[in-house]
């Protein structure tokens, strides 16, 4: 069985900063006091308790209860196992793993095909630059007026002619036609009864596709010469990476400019965001041509308040961008959408115009909603009762999508200043659409992957937990007490009793250095009590006096349930009733004393060896 040495999972940990790791996948994440927040990306919150401590290398959502080291992180962001989630910090990193009992099996395993597309991705870029087979390709870019600086950072290549120039060459790199057909870079196909594959990318521009960390999970191959029989554009099929509806062209390289500006651009085309981020437009993604969806736009809420719609300016953009405004809308996004020039791209409009005419057009332009109506009304006939009708209806649909009724209010009064309705009837026809929609039976939505499912979290005694906190943030203070006068017996939860005695043999630093040798339960509380230091903590209470407070609790809980013991027992006789029963009482009055009446006490009985 292939196993990672712990030595290198170790040296990968040291070497990933959590804090950099979390960022990357959330970069709204914001210093707050000692610690990092942000909102939470594994349940729906407004107020943020995703909290990431740098100084502990752990992070906790006290929200869900969610929480662990940067390998936990990735696992539960990525939905990867443990040894995947090694594998993506290793190559974040530059450390090479060598297995312990040979190489992991690698068909259809997601580091296997993340490598197999970056090799993929350098074999077309190798093949654009330098290949003589991609000089058309050359030509052609020189032609979209695509210098080899923007190439280079997008990475661009080109598939050449041939049926089996990408599969000859990663066979004799390792790897197999399953690994090639699993990340959808060949076709299998069946001659004379005997199976084989091909390359499906061929003598196509090739646009590498990337997810939000810029790892490339997907290709989009676009042909050269229009008259070329055959689709436009060629895309990487659905994979275990490249799930089309989930991903934005270029989105990679936007998400820090969106964050920015909390603003997200959206274009149709790859030409046409490479041509916006050279103008300066950073935070424009491209939705390939393909339809916006719900995971779309619950991908670019993370980051944005408001999303612009630079669509084409034909009928099917304009449908796209209605069907598309419906459903940002519906996240609670603000939606505006430009209207471009007749028969022009953001790419063309950029190369003959100037960039300033398009980010004219984006600074002007209007609403959704706006944008709806005047398109419904040039070209519906307002002048009849029944175009009238079909305009309303189409505001109605388009606002009953809102889920926001402060968003809604103003939306109606703005519809029916433009309509010449009142508000209070066009209120009224809500209503009634809503309670239409309400009625119909729902939509069954087909999801890749269910939402994780909230689980309630396992609670744990405060005191307990608060304990281990000391014990993990003012552990040379607090240890030497815990050590003398509290037998680990005397917690009652399992989890925080193995975790105490832990820390009376090893410093904090050994529950992170072994966290994934423990199982997930044990990995959120230990997330939780390194995460922030104790919250009872104060600038006037010492921590050795609150661990006092606590040994003392846990005796009197010990000594209280001495007692109701000591009641049930038939065995005794009344004098020897009579003397556990009073040295009982008078251990529990000095407890109630004070750590210095209480102390005596504490070590005779612990002197005493007595067994609790």
């Amino acid at each position: 069985m292939a196993m990672i040495p712990k030595e290198t999972i170790e040296e990968i940990r040291a070497r990933c900063n959590i804090v950099e790791v979390v960022g990357a996948y959330l970069p709204e994440l914001r210093r707050r006091g000692s610690t990092y927040k942000c909102n939470c990306p594994f349940h729906k919150e407004k107020t943020p308790s995703f909290t990431v401590n740098d100084g502990r290398q752990v992070f906790h959502c006290f929200g869900c209860g969610v929480g662990g080291d940067v390998f936990r992180f990735v696992m539960d962001y990525e939905k990867v196992d443990f040894v995947t989630a090694v594998g993506v910090l290793a190559e974040r990193v530059g450390v090479e793993i060598v297995y312990e009992g040979g190489q992991p099996e690698k068909s259809g395993n997601k580091d296997v095909l993340y490598k197999l597309h970056t090799d993929a991705a350098a074999f077309y870029h190798r093949m654009l630059l330098d290949g003589t087979e991609g000089a058309e390709a050359r030509r052609y870019l020189e032609e979209r007026d695509l210098p080899i600086d923007v190439i280079k950072d997008f990475q661009i290549g080109y598939a050449p002619q041939g049926w089996e120039q990408l599969l000859s060459r990663a066979v004799k790199k390792g790897y197999t036609a399953e690994q090639l057909e699993a990340a959808g870079l060949v076709v299998p196909s069946d001659r004379n009864g005997q199976k084989s594959h091909y390359d499906r990318f061929r003598n196509r521009i090739m646009f590498p596709i990337c997810d939000q960390m810029g790892r490339v999970i997907g290709f989009s191959g676009r042909i050269m010469n229009k008259a070329e029989k055959g689709a436009k554009y060629v895309n990487s099929p659905e994979t275990l990476l490249f799930k089309k509806n989930r991903v934005l062209f270029a989105f990679d390289k936007a998400r820090k400019p969106i964050v920015e500006s909390r603003q997200a651009i959206v274009v149709e085309g790859q030409i046409d965001a490479i041509r916006c981020h050279q103008a300066g437009l950073n935070n424009v993604v491209a939705s390939q041509g393909t339809a916006l969806t719900e995971n779309h736009a619950r991908m670019i809420k993370r980051y944005a308040d408001e999303v612009i719609l630079v669509l084409d300016a034909d009928a099917a953009g304009l449908k796209a961008a209605l069907a598309s405004s419906e459903i940002f809308m519906a996240n609670e996004l603000s939606v505006r959408v430009v209207t471009l020039p007749e028969k022009e791209d953001p790419d063309s409009l950029i190369k003959n115009s100037g960039k300033e005419v398009l980010i004219e057009l984006i600074r002007e332009a209007p609403g959704a909603l706006d944008f709806l109506i005047d398109s419904f009304q040039r070209s519906e006939d307002v002048g009849t009762e029944a175009g009238r009708m079909r305009v309303v209806q189409a505001v109605l649909n388009f606002i009953s999508t809102c889920p926001s009724a402060a968003r809604r209010d103003p939306m109606i009064h703005a519809a029916a200043d433009r309509l010449n309705i009142s508000p209070m009837a066009l209120s009224q026809d809500l209503r009634r659409v809503k309670q239409q929609q309400q009625q119909r039976p729902a939509r069954k939505q087909v999801e890749e992957e269910a939402p994780r499912p909230i689980v309630p979290k396992k609670t744990y005694p405060r005191q307990e937990t608060a304990l281990l906190e000391l014990l993990v943030h003012y552990y040379p203070e607090v240890h030497p007490l815990v050590h003398d006068f509290l037998p680990p017996q005397h917690l009652t939860d399992p989890t925080c009793k193995q975790l105490v005695e832990i820390l009376m043999l090893d410093p904090p630093e050994t529950l992170t250095e072994g966290f994934h040798e423990f199982d997930e339960a044990t990995q959120k509380i230990i997330s939780q009590i390194q995460v922030e230091e104790s919250r009872t903590i104060d600038a006037e209470t010492l921590p050795t006096d609150l661990a006092q407070r606590y040994i003392l609790l846990f005796w009197k809980r010990a000594l209280e349930q001495e007692q109701a013991v000591l009641k049930q027992r038939t065995d005794l006789s009344n004098e020897e009733r009579f003397v556990e029963t009073t040295r009982i009482k008078h251990d529990l009055h000095a407890l109630s004393k004070g750590w210095k009446d209480a102390q005596p006490m504490l070590e005779a009985r612990l002197h005493k060896d007595v067994d609790f």
